[in-house]
């Protein structure tokens, strides 16, 4: 059962981050693309970005511990 609720977070993690990232890569290609040449997008998604970092760090280190408990 603890096996299991490791591998949900890993994978539940790692398909948040890649939602998160991709709607960040989405919504900044779909601002510059819109700003003419040489202007810098007033919104900042800093926030979102190191959100989708630490869901795919989470993802990793809970990967690490279901294998480390197979063993």
């Amino acid at each position: 059962m603890r096996l299991r609720k490791y591998l949900n977070l890993s994978d539940l993690s790692l398909a948040a981050a890649a939602v998160v990232g991709s709607y960040v890569l989405a919504n900044v290609y779909i601002i510059k693309r819109t700003l003419p040449a040489n202007t810098c997008p007033v919104q900042s998604f800093d926030k979102w970005l190191y959100l989708a970092i630490v869901l795919a760090i989470v993802s990793f280190l809970a990967d690490m511990f279901d294998k480390k408990s197979r063993v």
